[in-house]
């Protein structure tokens, strides 16, 4: 082959190899000079007599343990507080508690707490996606005594949580997701039973794991059978109405930012009340109020608030006067559910178990197959984890306290436990 100027540009000649440093073309990138190197020294094997340790598993081949468990020496086995081996060894439960066989979902469960209660707060944690009760009235022997204890309803199932420097017992309190802090507010009640003297303003947060003791420079004088609500758009938490020290029910509106309370004036004021509900409707972006005493008077309103001004919605005359009921706003349907209490019938009070759903314009009587029974006091909040309302406890009256707890799915309750 003839050469020209330009080929010998880029092709060195095969007797100057090792001086030049060409570059082998089939191999892009290696110096024809390093493939003259002699071949490593391999009479040296590596050791293998010691291999590396396979007894502990990496990270992500580390088996996932059941509730309540723990991976030690190889295997799953029960953790310190829950030694009950449950299904098999599938899961664990508190040394309170019984093992029970799976739920509607499929779930692992143990079994509620021993006593049954009404007048207690319970709320979802959206952050770490647990609904968590603390305080009311417990019935320990058939006498009422204010609950001491706390638990939480977890994704898998009931779970005893030991915390330090709780809140003092108490009853008649809220208790609601704070957006601001990511975490649980209690506020007020009363923490002596059946003295409706001993109201408190206390304001408390449950942050998953310890509770802080808030001290706002001002703040509405303590009471019970008040009702308050997030208000997600704005970022305040609503408070509402009451009964203070001396008996006699208010009509106050409170905003909670985080850092201090600030009393609103607006220019239209809902009459005084207590044991009335309100929630936050995420549709409409407003706060919703309804029913309890309203001087006195078993009431059926419904009022809206924007942050800025009251507005009382038509009523309809075919929902019944209504105190001490359950309510929850269901983000997932969007509309606010209502159930049980103790409504007015024509001039007689009565324990009830109807549910009703209000989707910002009409009110609309729902007929589940199984309800739950009468009651009054129940706590009922919306679970975003199993976008599902969730009833839990009340008083019947005629019995002690319950202890069982529903889901609404917006055309039947289920029991799940």
């Amino acid at each position: 082959m003839k050469l020209t100027l330009s080929s010998l540009s880029s092709v060195c000649l095969l007797s100057v190899l090792a001086i030049c440093g060409c570059k082998d073309e089939s191999t892009p990138g290696t110096d024809v000079a390093d493939l003259a190197a002699p071949e490593a020294d391999m009479t040296v094997l590596p050791d293998l007599t010691d291999p590396p340790d396979l007894t502990m598993l990496p990270p992500d081949l580390t088996p996932a343990c059941g509730f309540g468990q723990t991976f030690s020496g190889g295997s799953c086995t029960c953790d310190a507080t829950h030694p009950v081996s449950c299904a098999g060894a599938t899961h664990c439960c508190a040394a309170t508690q019984a093992c029970l066989t799976p739920g509607p979902r499929g779930e692992t469960r143990c079994s509620l707490p021993a006593q049954g209660r009404a007048r207690h707060a319970m709320a979802y944690d959206k952050l770490r996606d647990r609904s968590v009760t603390r305080g009311g009235v417990c019935a320990m022997s058939g006498i009422d005594v204010l609950c001491q204890d706390q638990w939480q309803l977890t994704p898998a199932t009931w779970d005893q949580q030991t915390v330090t420097n709780p809140p003092a017992a108490r009853y008649d309190s809220t208790f609601i997701w704070d957006d601001n802090a990511k975490g649980l507010l209690l506020f007020g009640g009363l923490t002596i039973l059946n003295n409706t003297n001993s109201q408190t303003n206390e304001l408390w947060l449950w942050d998953g794991s310890t509770w802080t003791k808030k001290a706002p420079t001002a703040s509405p004088s303590g009471r019970y059978a008040h009702a308050m609500a997030f208000d997600s758009l704005r970022k305040v938490a609503v408070l509402f109405g009451g009964i203070p020290v001396g008996g006699n029910a208010v009509g106050d509106t409170w905003e909670w930012n985080n850092s201090q309370w600030i009393q609103r004036t607006t220019a239209t004021v809902p009459n005084v009340r207590s044991d009335h509900r309100m929630v936050y409707d995420t549709k409409d972006k407003r706060i919703l109020m309804h029913g309890g005493f309203v001087a006195g008077q078993y009431s059926r309103e419904t009022w809206s608030y924007d942050g800025s001004n009251w507005t009382q919605l038509p009523e309809d005359t075919a929902v019944p006067r209504r105190v001490k009921f359950g309510m929850a706003y269901d983000e997932n349907r969007q509309v606010t559910v209502v159930f049980g209490g103790e409504i007015l019938n024509g001039a007689i009070a009565q324990l009830t178990n109807d549910t009703w759903e209000f989707d910002g314009t009409k009110w609309t009587k729902k007929t589940p197959g199984t309800p739950p029974g009468n009651r009054v006091f129940p706590a009922m909040f919306y679970d975003a984890g199993r976008k599902q309302v969730l009833l839990f406890g009340g008083d019947p009256i005629n019995a002690d306290q319950t202890k069982d707890m529903w889901a609404w799915d917006g055309t039947n309750w289920t029991q799940l436990y």
